[in-house]
């Protein structure tokens, strides 16, 4: 009588495990590999964020113009200001080369101001120079997980925490208008990239 070929049970059965063991080694593997990539996407989707963030800081303040503006009160405000000691820590200023695609006749110069605003950096643009009221400004979120926002501004040889250091009614429109420090510093810390520094020199400051 000829013996039946095949496969016992417990052969079977080993078969199965290892067979299980390397699809589930091999979902592993590709598990890793996704969340990898997924991570290196984020990462990089940051870095971008952080990069166009601070090209529009740095940006902004080598364009900076002179030219005073009066906000929603009518007060007269300086090309520059901020103050790192207020409650609220901002940097407030007036810049050339605003964008004109369709070539109206309007001015060139816009006043913008950046704050901290529940974790994120926002950037305030004022749709006219002189505004009559708060309707006119349009926040925009520039960075998110923001921790601190804070300026400081050089001036005779030292960095102080707000700018201009006088009162504003004791400039005239015209002295306003040139009135700057010699440089700004900005400083932001993020929730993932830790403290981030950087100094913009300006031409012609106290």
């Amino acid at each position: 009588m000829k013996r039946t070929l095949g496969f016992s049970l417990i052969e079977v059965l080993i078969a199965i495990a290892v067979t299980a063991f390397i699809a589930a080694s091999a979902f592993s593997i590709l598990s890793q590999a996704i969340n990898t990539k997924e991570g290196q996407e984020a990462n990089d989707a940051r870095l971008a964020e952080l990069q166009r963030a601070m090209t529009r800081i740095s940006l902004d303040i080598q364009l900076l113009a002179d030219r005073a503006v009066r906000n929603e009160f009518g007060d007269l405000l300086p090309p520059l200001m901020g103050d790192k000691s207020a409650e609220e820590s901002f940097l407030s200023l007036t810049r050339q080369g605003k964008r004109n695609p369709a070539n109206l006749p309007r001015t060139e110069m816009e006043r913008v101001t950046y704050r901290l605003k529940e974790g994120d950096l926002i950037r305030e643009q004022w749709l006219m120079l002189d505004i009559a009221s708060t309707d006119q400004i349009v926040e925009r979120p520039l960075i998110s997980k923001v921790t601190k926002f804070e300026v400081e501004f050089y001036t005779e040889e030292q960095w102080i925490d707000s700018w201009p250091q006088s009162d504003l009614a004791n400039y005239n429109r015209n002295d306003l208008a040139t009135l700057k420090p010699k440089a700004v510093k900005v400083i932001i810390e993020l929730e993932d990239f830790g403290l981030i520094t950087q100094v913009y020199p300006l031409g012609g400051g106290q």
